[in-house]
């Protein structure tokens, strides 16, 4: 092997070993969980530090590839009995101080403020972000190369005009801050922020009150003031509040519209505007933390202050103290806002529409072919009417002519046979011609009378019945009782028609199949019409075995009655005769 190969197998296996050696570095660093250390002015669940820690922890969380440790310690600076620094320098350092801390993470200006001042006797050489103040009360002076800073810079002089565009008429602008060292900060530097607006408004500082005299003294208030409220950590008589509680109290007792500075308030019983979004600005210092986890630092301290975001308002708090829409800034949103019907139940509304719609076209359709149906039934019922009244001219023409032409012409035949007869013995002797054009001319009466009663239109229903019953119980050799009861003298002509041909078929069936020995005729008046019964003691028979058969005279009598409106109906029992019955209205047959 040459001088030459064997440099360059050298300088490759140098090159394989340094990878080795970054990948075991990196193994090492990937397997070792990244220490923060976060630093709470006040409890963990004090407002409004509470969202930027827990957002900031999620963010880190979701962030970083690798595993990562939180440990947590609430100063509470500035309460009574904890003003010793140096006990609270020990305690932070005996129980972190054998740690390999990664980030130190300050959440709040006291918190800030404190690790600050104190960082050489703590953790120097570890970064430093500041997280949740404004740019006013943040210790940037603190910061060494590499730290960040990660907080709000508030418009306390836009909140004011917004404040006085929504309710012209305030002339006091009540200040809510609760007397903790941040916050006594916080008062200092409003009061030079406001100071521009004394000659249209005054300020009221409530900041050296208690939660009970400030919930007092904000119900007294009278109109035309409105609440300012920034944070309420400590009150003056030196009690913490967590949480919402200060805010909550402070809403029911409240006679006056409320504001305030961030959007962790809004739901809570401010009115709202231009507000610096907490929730942010921990999710902007969790992408810093991981950077500066990374080792990936500056040559001097960053800083990241989150301005106002567009302005937002609470639709409740609008209504409560009647504050119209179209004071708010054009850019506005409006949160809370109940949902409109529509955006509620869109879904519903489209589906109910659309069955709705379907629903009302099928009405329609049916309506319309119900329309055609009637229609068809009064052309039908009217053609019926028109075929049955040309049946009966005809019947009452062709009864006619054999009344008054051949029963005529008959009689002269009968006649002159006779004076024949008298004259000859021998055509007296041979059967009588006389006699049988004399029965010839009775059947032809017969027939005109069955193909028109003239003492139908001669003497009225009650007697064409009377006179029908009677001939076909002579013809036929069984009883028929006739019952009329207050039949009107004038009867319209169809209807006293109808029912004497209803009459006549039903004896006609009588006389054919029923085999009775007696029959009864009824007629009477019965709602507003006639109603006619003929009743046989005959055998009977099965009434819905005989409706798929074809019977012309049932169809006859049933169309009879329907043309007129009326009903028609057949009852029988096998061995106890029959009753047919048929009811016609007067009204509407004479209309």
């Amino acid at each position: 092997m040459t001088p030459a190969s064997l440099a360059h197998t050298a300088s490759a296996a140098l090159r394989v070993g340094l990878v080795l050696l970054m990948l075991a570095s990196l193994c090492s660093h990937a397997a070792e969980p990244k220490r923060i250390l976060i630093v709470h002015s006040f409890g963990h669940s004090t407002s409004p530090y509470d969202l930027v820690s827990s957002t900031f922890r999620k963010g880190i969380l979701d962030a970083w590839p690798g595993q990562a440790a939180f440990y947590d310690f609430a100063l509470e600076v500035g309460r009574p009995g904890d003003e010793n620094e140096s006990a609270i320098i020990d305690v932070i350092r005996n129980r972190f101080g054998s740690m390999k801390l990664d980030l130190v993470v300050a959440v709040g200006p006291t918190a800030a403020l404190f690790y600050g001042k104190h960082r050489e006797a703590l953790f120097p050489s570890v970064p430093l972000l500041m997280l949740g103040m404004d740019r006013r009360t943040a210790p940037v002076q603190y910061l060494k190369p590499g730290d960040s800073v990660v907080g709000s810079n508030l418009n306390p002089t836009r909140l004011v005009e917004d404040i006085l565009a929504l309710v012209p008429g305030t002339t006091t602008v009540a200040v809510v801050f609760g007397d903790s060292l941040g916050e006594r900060l916080w008062t200092d530097d409003l009061r030079k922020e406001f100071a521009p607006f004394e000659n249209r408004v005054s300020f009221l500082w409530l900041n050296r009150l208690s939660l009970p005299e400030m919930r007092e003294r904000i119900s007294a208030l009278p109109p035309g003031t409105v609440v300012l409220y920034g944070v309420f950590l400590v009150d003056a008589a030196g009690i913490p509040y967590d949480g919402d509680y200060a805010i909550t109290q402070l809403r029911a007792s409240t006679s006056v519209p409320m504001f305030g500075f961030l959007s962790a308030e809004m739901g809570k019983g401010v009115v709202g505007g231009a507000l610096v979004s907490t929730s942010e600005q921990g999710v902007i210092g969790a992408k810093v933390a991981s950077r500066l986890m990374r080792g990936e630092t500056d040559t001097v301290p960053s800083t990241t202050f989150i301005d106002p975001a567009k302005p937002q308002f609470d639709w409740r708090e609008l209504k409560r103290w009647n504050i119209a829409e179209n004071r708010l800034p054009p850019d506005s949103d409006v949160l809370f806002r109940p949902p409109s019907l529509w955006s509620e139940n869109k879904s519903t509304i489209l589906v109910g529409g659309f069955l709705l719609i379907m629903q009302a076209m099928l009405i329609g359709a049916l309506f319309m072919q119900l329309t055609r149906r009637h229609r068809a039934e009064r052309q039908a019922i009217a053609l019926s009417s028109r075929l049955l009244t040309a049946h009966e001219d005809e019947r009452r023409r062709l009864a006619r002519e054999l009344h008054d032409d051949i029963s005529q012409r008959l009689a002269r035949v009968a006649i002159d046979a006779a004076r024949l007869e008298s004259l000859d013995s021998h055509v007296r002797a041979s059967p009588s011609a006389h006699d049988e054009l004399v029965r010839l001319s009775e059947d032809v009466h017969a027939l005109s009378y069955r193909l028109h009663p003239s003492i139908l239109d001669d003497l009225g229903l009650a007697e064409a019945l009377k006179a029908e019953c009677e001939q076909v119980s002579r013809q036929q050799a069984f009883r028929i009782d006739v019952e009329l009861h207050e039949v009107p003298d004038a009867l319209p002509h169809d209807v006293a028609l109808c029912i004497f041909r209803v009459a006549q078929e039903a004896l006609r069936n009588v006389a054919r199949h029923a085999q009775a020995s007696v029959a009864m005729v009824t007629l009477a008046p019965n709602g507003g019409g006639l109603l006619l019964a003929v009743t046989d003691n005959g055998v009977g028979f099965d009434v819905e075995a005989t409706r798929s058969r074809p019977s012309l005279g049932r169809a006859s009598m049933s169309e009879r009655v329907r043309v007129l409106g009326g009903r028609l109906g057949i009852r029988s029992v096998s061995g106890k005769g029959t009753i047919l019955s048929a009811w016609v209205p007067l009204r509407a047959a004479s209309a």
